[in-house]
């Protein structure tokens, strides 16, 4: 599969410009991506990363990149310990829980396809999935929340579910480009649970 030297050649383009990456096998509207998520592609197309990673900082002289792994919401358990397996094997960073989900709610009129982001539907599967992740790593792999964040009550679910950070996407659109002021600000004086 050609995807794992097109990943190569982004992190080697991007290498000296970026703080971590984030490997999205995730995006439902990029055919056959979300096949990348499977036990036949996943484990190479990690380890390709994260020996080009230690390669590129040990000539560099230098600590490497995080490397993180954005997922979607419509994985079964199974296939997130799949995942999960993986990730711990090969010492990665992180995990981003979760992407659009190509599910769609009961009454959901639109005969658009591709994935959707934002509210309730997509709050809540993302916020079992991340639960999921924390309690089958006991909370030793870190979890960036996403997926429905549009308060900050909405915020403070994805820490309580086991998130150690957040990420914001729909609800920064429709909220404005404070919204992450406001939610920092907020979960910060809830107390050190929150932050």
């Amino acid at each position: 599969m050609k995807a794992v030297d097109d990943y190569l050649a982004s992190f080697r383009t991007l290498a000296d410009q970026a703080d971590y990456f984030t490997i999205n096998i995730s995006s439902p509207n990029t055919q056959g991506l979300r096949d990348l998520q499977g036990a036949a592609y996943l484990r190479d197309l990690l380890l390709t990363i994260r020996n080009e990673n230690l390669s590129h900082a040990k000539k560099l002289g230098r600590k490497p990149h995080p490397l993180l792994l954005k997922i979607a919401p419509d994985l079964t358990f199974k296939e997130v310990d799949g995942i999960l397996s993986v990730l711990l094997e090969l010492n990665y960073d992180g995990i981003i829980a979760t992407n659009t989900t190509i599910q769609r709610p009961s009454g959901f009129t639109s005969k658009e396809t591709g994935g959707l982001s934002g509210g309730e539907f997509i709050r809540k599967r993302s916020n079992d999935v991340i639960n999921y992740i924390h309690k089958s790593t006991e909370g030793k792999l870190p979890i960036i929340g996403v997926g429905g964040i549009d308060s900050v009550e909405a915020a403070g679910e994805k820490i309580d579910a086991g998130a150690s950070m957040i990420q914001v996407y729909t609800g920064w659109i429709y909220r404005g480009p404070f919204f992450a002021r406001e939610l920092a600000h907020a979960l910060k004086s809830k107390g050190e649970d929150w932050i």
